[in-house]
């Protein structure tokens, strides 16, 4: 059977003369007259091809295939709500999904306080976490594969950002080397190895221009990625480094000890440029900040 499409008018109609019971009652709860609403369902009925409604008496009861053209509208009007609903909250922030690129230190350090909260408070969302270095994960951004990037700043005009912390960057090397948290830029700079990060990341740029500014010109022994290789070096006695605080002072005592600031390091929320930031973005954001508020950065 061909007939044109329904409109949902005349399914709400049908809705209110099976809650009511009479054209009249039905009519005057829509807001229309009682002719505007009797040629409504005659002209459904002539679209549908088959009677919704029989006389009995002076009244008219559904038909069988009235009903179920009311259990039909039931069910189609019941999942467009839903549908509302959804895109409603999803508009506001409380449902869908959420791809985030982030480094390694804000995965450990700055966004675990919060994933509990996120847990508890928004369980409608569907968090999606990758980690890598700043400029694949901004690469990751310009291909759609994430739509939030936790990285290290600044990210450039091509992006809006936010910021979101800041990292304390420190020298840290064995107590034998370094003998109290005191110790000169002049004493640091004496010969050593150096453990730090790769020469083309922007952490180590921030680094080189912090030694520099200190005087030191420091020979490379290793080079890594990876924060906590580096810590390794330095617990083991292999070679100096410097490392965001929270780094270097997580988990077991690890004997360092904390030399001079080399840099602080900027944190900063970034999404594709000329959009629009998502809301669930948005929520994570706040949430971040909310737990990492500047005294503790």
């Amino acid at each position: 059977m061909d007939f044109a499409p329904l409109n949902f008018r005349s399914l709400y109609y049908l809705q209110a003369v099976e809650r009511h019971g009479t054209f009249t009652e039905a009519a005057w709860e829509l807001g229309i007259s009682q002719p505007a609403l009797s040629h409504s369902l005659a002209e459904l009925s002539k679209r549908l091809g088959v009677p919704l409604f029989r006389k009995d008496g002076r009244r008219r009861v559904f038909t069988e295939a009235g009903q179920r053209v009311v259990r039909y509208a039931d069910q189609v009007i019941g999942q467009t709500d839903d549908l509302v609903r959804w895109l409603d909250s999803w508009q506001r922030g409380g449902v869908g999904s959420l791809r985030v690129g982030l480094i390694d230190t804000v995965g450990l350090y700055t966004l675990p306080s919060g994933l509990s909260r996120w847990q508890r408070e928004l369980p409608e969302i569907e968090l999606q976490l990758v980690v890598a270095e700043s400029e694949e994960i901004l690469s990751m951004l310009d291909r759609y594969e994430v739509d939030l990037a936790l990285v290290v700043g600044p990210s450039g005009s091509r992006y809006n950002s936010e910021a979101i912390a800041t990292e304390r960057m420190h020298v840290y090397s064995w107590p034998d080397d370094i003998a109290d948290s005191s110790v000169s830029a002049a004493e640091v700079a004496t010969p050593a190895g150096w453990a730090l990060y790769p020469a083309a990341s922007r952490t180590r740029l921030l680094i080189d221009q912090g030694l520099a500014q200190l005087g030191i010109h420091p020979e490379v022994a290793l080079e890594s990625a990876h924060p906590t290789v580096l810590r390794q070096m330095a617990v083991l006695g292999y070679a100096r480094t410097v490392l965001p605080r929270q780094v270097a002072t997580a988990g077991e005592e690890s004997g360092l000890r904390e030399g001079p600031l080399v840099a602080l390091r900027p944190i900063e929320a970034v999404w594709r440029s000329g959009e629009e930031l998502d809301p669930r973005a948005a929520r994570l954001i706040e949430l971040v900040k909310e737990e990492n508020p500047p005294g503790r950065r």
